[in-house]
């Protein structure tokens, strides 16, 4: 039973940080209908920017989430500005690559400024175990699971409370009817990708706590983070933070019960079978 506990608690753990990537992902795809391949570098320069913020200023990476976020957010605000609303314009499948073409230059430019070299952030606050006898838990692993936990929540309430978010819903739903009740459309859209943006950031810097950094750090993420979104349904926050744990538990259990070597197969299977019985996903509907 120790063992079993321990397993769920890794796993949910590690689907918490797979649940940041696959919000923001959800947020882009439910609100523009793009599938935003660049989210995982987004990641990355979060997960530089707060380990640059703690190696020159001492901050330590809960410290500077906020300001990582406001960065992330400006960053994606300027891209879809700049990129973003061009491609819009253009054709559907211009629209499916830019985000790749976008992915492609963040890292090579990640590469050309950082070089290869594994870094990682020391003497975090949040740090040592607690032992409550069946299970041990890292104090540095919870931090991702509560700010995914914190950020999903935020974001269900803003969407669904606050003018700006109805307005963001709206535009997602018919762009056209929107505008004809005042709603800007484009304003909108700048402001669902820089949000993506920010929840990058609040993903990379719960993922400082206790992961290398590096240019590329955000393809692994990136990939299971768009499973996490089929699984969840296509531009739902709370599904796409339910498939991240239920991958995270499918890759815990799997290397644990049967072989490490597994683990990617026990993902897969899990998202056959939602699949198989919810095409749309857990949260997509009928």
């Amino acid at each position: 039973m120790s063992m079993f506990l321990q397993t769920v608690y890794e796993g949910i753990i590690n689907g918490s940080s797979l649940a940041l990537v696959a919000m923001g992902i959800a947020l882009v795809w439910g609100v523009m209908g793009i599938l935003s391949f660049s989210q995982g570098e987004f990641l990355m320069i979060a997960m530089f920017t707060a380990y640059y913020l703690n190696l020159y200023l001492g901050l330590d990476p809960i410290v500077s989430l906020p300001i990582c976020m406001v960065v992330m957010f400006i960053i994606g605000f300027f891209i879809y500005k700049v990129i973003i609303a061009r491609a819009l314009k253009g054709p559907v499948l211009g629209q499916r690559l830019i985000t790749f073409a976008l992915s492609m230059v963040l890292i090579n430019l990640a590469l050309l400024c950082f070089k290869g070299d594994f870094r990682l952030v020391q003497n975090v606050a949040i740090d040592g175990t607690i032992d409550l006898g069946v299970v041990i838990i890292a104090k540095n692993k919870l931090v991702p699971f509560v700010i995914s936990v914190c950020v999903a929540g935020f974001m269900f309430w803003f969407l669904n409370k606050t003018r700006i978010g109805k307005a963001i819903r709206a535009t997602s739903m018919n762009k056209t009817a929107a505008g004809l009740v005042g709603i800007d459309s484009e304003k909108a859209y700048a402001l669902a990708f820089g949000l993506s943006a920010a929840i990058a950031g609040a993903a990379g810097c719960a993922l400082t706590y206790y992961y290398y950094i590096y240019p590329n750090v955000g393809a692994n993420f990136q990939l299971f983070g768009f499973i996490a979104v089929v699984m969840g349904g296509f531009g739902s926050i709370p599904g796409a933070l339910v498939g991240g744990l239920i991958m995270g538990l499918a890759d815990s259990l799997t290397g644990v019960y049967f072989s490490p070597s597994f683990k990617y197969v026990g993902i897969c299977v899990a998202f056959l079978l939602i699949v198989q019985f919810k095409p749309k996903g857990l949260f997509g509907g009928k």
